[in-house]
């Protein structure tokens, strides 16, 4: 329940008739949300796995938007409206294969996709529509298509209860010029999206992909920000995106030889999504790929789960740091500087060594995860002020890999998880406020499994790549999808099945 409170107004305090309405309001609110939320047994789990494949050159590209119509059924005659918003259409655009440069053979400067891109889709699919980004390309279909593509249902199932709908990507890549493991969320288009992650520096590549899916143009604002503040680059304050098509931006041109990024994306416009598509080189051999998602506004409070530990170097020990070990990226944007608190626990929920820094806000900080035991923790942070994190890490075997860990969103009641193909994918549960958890998961088959969650801990569960899954029972619980194999590294954070059809009540 989202509450807006009109303090501008002089509302200080409440008469009692006044308690009374609202009372009442927060408990049409409840009736009307647990009256929405279908029952477990009356969901017939739907699933459908895509392969997404690409040759080599796809140049283009840009975004979409997703709108809400909403509809006031409850009002009350003194200080709160209960709005119940009619859900639109749901749109989730998957970013396709690994987009970089110098692959053309015709123009070096341009774009190409590499690789085939595994989708799996969940939830209510009966009226699933399937439409490719880039005109040019082949009709997509539920087996076969080029990417990106965007995947859309309808807001409300046929009985009336919103649709929950979840979509997701992997990518395997083993060749000269790229090599490594990929995975990422397909996400609705918005106005706004922040980036942590990728590197320009001595053997790593980064491009920025803006994708519109819509019917019209959108313009879009790039800031750039590293440890030296705000990057100065006028070309990517005014792009724009055509309608149905994509734009990619190489962030060499835009802050070469860097390793501390942070983007942030403005649709002036229309609305897109954007990723960053990153790769690794050491020396001659490709050493890891990554298409890393946006995150969602700044927050005091964020939540990465599930990093993995794979070295015990000290600080001190610079170069194994950057190469094997995790490291902390955080921006606090505007200028105030923040303070940092970092708390580490493992999976029983367990605190370890805290970190607490002050941070200057506008520069991106670097913090390395040293000193841990081998093994997996969950990072809480909490801020002063709003901020953007994400953890990467390292995994060196055979080959190598490296993953972005972004934060993952508390979640409540059911959720659809959709898990495409990849090595050993697990479920990570974690508790989001302390307090000891269960859930239920429910196989695609009907299979249940009950799930208990620590306080403050987190509990995986293996589960079986290609297939839908549904979690049920969830209070403030943080969900991941994680992959882990001999040189492979990836997890994508599981976002709510339908967030524009959330019961809202607001106070005036």
């Amino acid at each position: 329940m989202t509450t807006c409170s009109a303090r501008e107004h002089g509302e200080a305090t409440m008469t009692p008739d006044e308690s009374t309405v609202i009372a009442e309001a927060r408990a049409a609110d409840d009736a009307a949300r647990e009256a929405s939320r279908p029952a477990a047994s009356g969901r017939r789990p739907i699933w459908r796995v895509l392969s997404v494949g690409a040759a080599l050159v796809t140049v283009g590209g840009v975004v979409a938007a997703v709108q809400l119509a909403p509809e006031a059924v409850l009002s009350t005659p003194a200080n709160a409206v209960l709005v119940s918003p009619v859900a639109s259409a749901q749109e989730r655009v998957c970013p396709g294969p690994l987009t970089l440069l110098g692959l053309a053979t015709d123009d070096p400067t341009l774009p190409a996709t590499l690789g085939t891109t595994s989708i799996r889709l969940a939830g209510d699919l009966d009226e699933l529509d399937i439409e490719p980004i880039v005109q040019s390309t082949p009709a997509a279909d539920e087996q076969q298509a080029l990417a990106p593509v965007r995947f859309t249902v309808p807001g409300m199932t046929e009985d009336g209860a919103p649709t929950e709908f979840g979509a997701a990507q992997t990518l395997e890549l083993a060749q000269p010029s790229a090599a490594g493991f990929a995975a990422t969320s397909c996400r609705m288009p918005s106005a706004e999206q922040w980036l942590v992650g990728g590197s320009t520096a001595e053997g790593s590549s980064t491009q920025l992909v803006l994708v519109n899916p819509a019917d019209r143009a959108a313009e879009v604002r790039v800031t750039v920000t590293t440890a030296d503040g705000t990057v100065q680059a006028p070309t990517i304050r005014e792009i724009a995106v055509p309608a149905s098509s994509r734009e990619v931006v190489s962030l060499e041109g835009v802050a070469p030889d860097r390793g501390d990024l942070v983007v942030q994306v403005e649709a002036v416009s229309g609305s897109v999504t954007s990723t960053l598509h990153q790769t690794r080189t050491s020396g001659a051999t490709p050493s890891g790929i990554e298409i890393i998602g946006a995150q969602d506004a700044p927050s005091t409070s964020l939540s990465i789960v599930g990093v993995p530990s794979t070295s015990t170097a000290s600080e001190a020990e610079g170069t194994l740091v950057l190469e094997r070990g995790a490291t902390l990226r955080v921006l606090a944007p505007g200028d105030e500087e923040t303070e940092l608190s970092v708390a580490v626990r493992d999976a029983a929920g367990t605190s370890l060594e805290p970190i607490s820094l002050t941070i200057q806000g506008g520069r991106t900080t670097e913090i390395p995860l040293t000193g841990y035991p081998i093994g997996q923790y969950t990072l809480e942070i909490e801020a002063s002020h709003p901020v953007v994190a994400s953890v990467q890490t390292t995994a060196t075997a055979t080959s190598s890999d490296l993953a972005w860990y972004q934060p993952v969103p508390a979640l409540s009641g059911g959720q659809v998880v959709a898990v495409p193909n990849g090595p050993s994918p697990k479920l990570q549960l974690a508790d989001a406020d302390g307090v000891e958890k269960t859930a239920t998961l429910i196989a695609d088959d009907g299979t249940e499994t009950a799930i208990s969650i620590p306080a403050h801990g987190t509990t995986s569960v293996d589960v079986e790549a290609g297939r839908e899954y549904r979690l049920e029972g969830l209070d403030r619980v943080s969900v991941q999808l994680a992959y882990a194999g001999d040189g492979q590294l990836a997890a994508i954070p599981i976002s709510a099945s339908n967030p524009l059809a959330e019961v809202i009540t607001v106070y005036r």
